[in-house]
């Protein structure tokens, strides 16, 4: 929404625009994101870095924004999951399927309001948190769903080792991602949600 400061003699504020990424470049470095997640999820064999996604979108877009990604994500890794993976079609899949979507949201509010709260940090101080936060999140919210589906296997400490490494990489590699993103896009999107100005 333009507020009337926003405004001069009529003419949008040139000063505003550099400050605050467009819709659409908000909306190019958000497609861009998520087809590197989905990228990554194939190439991962259906593991996608949920926590490492739920920091990034917290530190470049709104709450609101980064839950409809998330959810986009989710139902992509379902698709990929059931379509290339041949997952078996059954209630138990289903449901654990379901539960990583909810896990995939709380982690996306955790990662949210971790950032919202530690402004002042360094940046890879609140990335770290958040990512740890995001993570914790994650993985006790699918425990307590496991727990009522007895799937207690993938919970042992070298499987959670790994997706942990996972998302460490993923998120590194996203925040350089973003950069690219914000150098190739920049003449003719303007600014570009970024990490290093979210806060």
């Amino acid at each position: 929404m333009i507020t009337p400061n926003q405004w001069n003699d009529g003419h949008y504020d040139a000063d505003f625009q550099i400050a605050h990424p467009s819709f659409m470049a908000n909306f190019v470095w958000l497609l861009i994101l998520a087809l590197a997640v989905v990228s990554a999820t194939v190439a991962l064999s259906c593991v996608t870095p949920f926590a490492a996604l739920a920091v990034a979108l917290a530190g470049t877009v709104g709450l609101r924004a980064s839950l409809r990604v998330m959810i986009a994500v989710w139902l992509a890794n379902q698709l990929i999951g059931f379509g290339l993976f041949h997952f078996p079609r059954t209630l138990d899949t289903f449901l654990i399927g379901i539960a990583i979507g909810g896990a995939a949201v709380a982690g996306t509010i955790a990662a949210w309001a971790v950032l919202n709260r530690i402004r002042s940090r360094p940046l890879l101080v609140r990335l770290g948190v958040a990512l740890l936060a995001s993570f914790a999140t994650y993985e006790l919210t699918l425990l307590a769903a496991v727990v009522f589906l007895g799937d207690l296997e993938t919970f042992r400490p070298a499987i959670l080792a790994e997706l942990a490494f996972v998302n460490i990489v993923s998120l590194a590699g996203m925040v350089a991602l973003n950069e690219v993103v914000a150098a190739l896009c920049r003449p003719w999107l303007g600014r570009i949600p970024r990490f290093v100005r979210a806060w």
